[in-house]
């Protein structure tokens, strides 16, 4: 029998307790006659969120850098997408005309917190606060353990796809499974979808109140967070 040629796909996952959790809250002001007055009240709100956080954050403002050593219960926070915005308003009186302009301001700020009990505590107390509304809750790793799991995870693909070409090399080739293990040798092995974290955070509904639902509520209970690799492998089976 001539050596032939076995296409499988291998799969490896893994999970572990999320790390970090990553909390977006969108601040937007309401509508001002003028660009400075938007971007000033956006500026006192983003101030409000920074000082309910820093008790908790060794984070310097003005380089943005922590400690490597430090264990705070925030380890980082960073602002983004600050932007006004203008528009046509008739409901407002700001002057005797009947349209004129409005502006708002609008700015993300984004906060990693290794302390999930403070990030349940403060996220329910800056989520009712007015003009802030919360846009992402996400669970994610450190770097060093979301290298570990993969590389776990791509051993698993490994042997998995291992496994089923000798499964296959028995059968069509008429091996036993110590022969199998001898002839069967991968040719090509090619990653297919390498990173992929199938756990996402919860958004829950209140409780019904005359049949009707309440406002929304995120699930601050923790995680786990999980990598999933996928091989694609061609192995040879040498017959003699």
């Amino acid at each position: 029998m001539a050596p032939f040629d076995i296409h499988v796909a291998g799969t490896g996952t893994n999970r572990h307790p999320a790390e970090r959790s990553i909390l977006t809250l969108h601040t937007q002001t309401k509508c001002f006659p003028t660009i400075p007055e938007a971007e000033t009240s956006v500026v006192s709100i983003i101030n409000s969120l920074l000082d309910a956080i820093a008790p908790y954050c060794h984070q310097t403002a003005t380089t943005g850098s922590t400690k490597a050593e430090d264990n705070a219960p925030i380890s980082h926070y960073s602002l983004k997408s600050f932007e006004t915005s203008q528009g046509r308003d008739t409901s407002m009186s700001f002057s005797k005309s009947s349209s004129h302009k409005s502006t708002y301001a609008s700015a993300d700020l984004i906060i990693e917190f290794r302390d999930f009990a403070l990030l349940a505590r403060l996220a329910t107390t800056i989520g009712a606060m007015e003009n802030v509304k919360i846009n992402c809750l996400e669970w994610i790793l450190t770097p060093a353990t979301r290298a570990t799991m993969e590389a776990q995870a791509r051993k698993e693909a490994a042997k998995h796809a291992i496994r089923k070409a000798r499964d296959y090399a028995e059968v069509f080739g008429g091996l036993t499974e110590e022969e199998a293990q001898s002839k069967v040798r991968a040719v090509l092995v090619k990653e297919s979808f390498q990173y992929t974290k199938f756990t996402k955070p919860k958004l829950h509904l209140g409780k019904a109140n005359g049949g009707r639902m309440q406002k929304s509520e995120w699930d601050y209970e923790p995680q786990d967070v999980g990598v999933e690799v996928k091989v694609d492998g061609t192995f040879t089976v040498e017959i003699e």
